[in-house]
């Protein structure tokens, strides 16, 4: 089982971004990410699972993931190396850049997160060598 970190700019630059308010911006409304031209759709996605044996990449899509229900673990890992995933807390909204691979998992039986991703979306999965699980103590 690998150490459940915290989402920070620093842990998590290299798979995605926060959404928030960048510290230096004073201003009321900021655009974090925008669809380019393919239009985008908007989506709640539920889950009990607290195994995985596979994760998925969008090539194509940038994909946000913000936590709506339950305790969530996002585990994500750069497009050239999948089997060397980091599992985070999932205790604020972000983005994952195009091609990061990605899966959720809840500690609390069941979570939904809600997910914005292009509407014409691409998956492209990988089969892990273990099954992963996550919980505490």
């Amino acid at each position: 089982m690998r150490p459940i970190e915290m989402i920070t700019e620093e842990s998590f630059g290299r798979f995605g971004r926060l959404i928030r308010f960048p510290d230096e911006d004073r201003t009321n409304f900021y655009i974090v990410a925008d669809g380019g031209e393919k239009p985008w759709r908007l989506a709640v996605y539920r889950y009990w699972n607290d195994t995985i044996r596979r994760i998925e990449c969008h090539p194509d899509s940038m994909e946000s993931f913000e936590p709506l229900d339950g305790t969530t673990i996002l585990i994500a890992a750069e497009h050239e190396t999948p089997e060397d995933y980091h599992a985070f807390l999932l205790d604020r909204p972000v983005i994952l850049e195009k091609g990061v691979w990605h899966q959720t998992l809840t500690l609390t039986g069941e979570s939904s997160v809600k997910i914005t991703e292009n509407a014409d979306v691409y998956s492209v999965y990988y089969d892990l060598p273990a099954e992963v699980s996550v919980g505490i103590g």
